[in-house]
């Protein structure tokens, strides 16, 4: 258990007794921790690290219902079940040039674990991160997305803010974004259902073709 940010940790899971199991990069799993594994307290997290990092499984989670506000006390060994995978969110066999990853808040986690195993994988195409928060104390894993291109957003900046402030929104796509790149990359999102379905607009408009968009519509704040 590692603390991101005041409120966001990172949970890792290893295989007891097993090798653990096949999954893609931004697929998630209904996890459960601490109960029987026939329990229905369970909750579905997106898995954030790579498969080709090996057989541990790493969920960021962020504080909210009622599991995840207890989420930094549960202790080293505690045994986890887990129901999966899931998702058909996966850059896996794409051939576009580019890839845009553009998240809000906890959205990160699946588009984290495509980003590590593209960079695993010695994928040489562009990649560029679009992460939007309201507060820079939000911000989570910033050493590991400032190795490449990484484009920070906040809502709430503090003075001085060097990065992007508002929104992501259509002024800044316009702003990111170039016309050959929203014509030939894929876009891949995952945050707020508002967020994703302004950007998606967007896109279309700018000339994306629909088959180049991805998301993943889950209820994050």
């Amino acid at each position: 258990m590692t603390q991101l940010t005041p409120e966001q940790w990172e949970l890792t899971v290893k295989p007891d007794g097993h090798r653990g199991f096949d999954y893609k990069a931004g697929q998630f799993v209904w996890l459960n921790v601490g109960h029987n594994p026939f329990s229905i307290k369970e909750n579905p997290f997106s898995i954030c690290s790579a498969p080709a990092s090996g057989s541990e499984l790493s969920f960021m989670i962020r504080e909210l219902g009622d599991f995840t506000r207890t989420i930094g006390q549960i202790k080293p060994g505690t045994g986890a079940y887990l129901d999966g995978p899931y998702g058909n969110l996966s850059v896996q066999g794409r051939t576009e040039p580019g890839i845009a990853f553009i998240a809000g808040g906890v959205g990160l986690a699946p588009l984290l674990s495509m980003l590590r195993q593209l960079r695993l994988s010695d994928d040489s195409r562009k990649v560029r991160v679009l992460y939007g928060n309201r507060v820079i104390e939000q911000i989570a894993y910033r050493d590991e997305l400032n190795a490449g291109d990484v484009v920070y957003v906040l809502s709430e900046p503090p003075k001085a803010w060097p990065g992007e402030v508002g929104l992501i929104d259509a002024a800044l796509l316009d702003r990111v974004f170039s016309e050959t790149e929203f014509s030939e990359w894929l876009f891949v999102m995952c945050g707020p259902r508002g967020m994703m379905d302004g950007v998606e607009d967007h896109l279309i408009k700018r000339g994306t073709p629909s088959h180049r968009i991805l998301s993943e519509r889950f209820n994050y704040d």
